[in-house]
């Protein structure tokens, strides 16, 4: 409905539901947009907006400047979001220059405790775009 792909380009990613939503892959593009087709994917509408991103874009610089995002729009209140939107952004940045063993384990750790001890909506969705970003192969040695 929107006019596809400009030049004929195939689609790499989509990011639904805005900074603090979830990329999805191509095969999610008829997933109906309610918040019961959205769940059985795991994403929601968040903020509405759904970026769709094609094979010339460089992911990596994408999730990059969300996590950079959320770092600095932490408050600062609570220390989930305040410590977390840091080693987020940390161990994204070491999964893209040099991966090892154990970094996916420490994002997904990270994610949790944001989003189970921070205070505000925020810090609770900080980490998915991010989160689902590396699950996509977006960052880190496939991107």
């Amino acid at each position: 409905m929107a006019g596809g792909v400009r030049g004929g380009r195939e689609v790499r990613a989509i990011l639904v539901g805005g900074a603090a939503g979830s990329f999805v892959d191509p095969d999610s593009l008829d997933m109906p947009l309610t918040s019961t087709g959205l769940s059985t994917i795991d994403a929601s509408l968040g903020s509405g907006a759904i970026v769709v991103f094609d094979g010339t874009v460089q992911m990596p610089a994408i999730v990059g400047r969300i996590a950079e995002f959320f770092r600095d729009e932490s408050c600062g209140q609570c220390v989930p979001c305040r410590v977390g939107t840091v080693r987020q952004e940390e161990v994204l940045h070491r999964l893209m220059e040099r991966p090892r063993d154990g970094e996916v384990e420490l994002l997904n750790e990270i994610a949790a405790a944001m989003r189970d001890g921070s205070i505000c909506g925020l810090g609770q969705t900080a980490a998915s775009a991010v989160q689902s970003a590396v699950a996509l192969g977006l960052v880190g040695g496939a991107s």
